[in-house]
C-alpha cells in the first residue's frame, strides 16, 4: 500500500509552493493547510483527495502542472487508508 513517503514527492513538487510554512508563490498557506511534514500530509488526506482528485481544483489553475497519474496516485493512497 502507498504511504506518505510514496506521495510526499508529489506534494513537494506540486503543492508546497503554496501549502507550506514558507510558501514561494504566496504570502501564506491557503486556509492554513501545509504539507511540510508527514503528519501534516496525513492529517489533510481527505482535503487532498477532495481538492486534487475529486474537484481537480488544486493546484489552482494547475499552475504547477500536476499530472493525471499523480492525481491517481494520491487517490490510491487515500482510498487505501492514507497510511503514514
Amino acid at each position: 500500500a502507498l504511504r506518505v513517503p510514496d506521495i510526499a514527492p508529489i506534494l513537494q513538487g506540486r503543492c508546497v509552493a503554496c501549502h507550506s510554512a514558507h510558501p514561494t508563490l504566496m504570502g501564506s498557506a491557503p486556509a492554513g493547510v501545509m504539507f511540510d511534514t508527514n503528519d501534516e500530509i496525513a492529517r489533510n488526506a481527505q482535503r487532498i483527495y477532495q481538492q486534487a482528485v475529486q474537484l481537480k481544483a488544486m493546484p489552482l489553475g494547475n499552475v504547477t502542472h500536476m499530472t493525471d497519474d499523480e492525481r491517481a496516485k494520491l487517490a490510491a493512497w487515500v482510498q487505501a487508508g492514507a497510511q503514514q
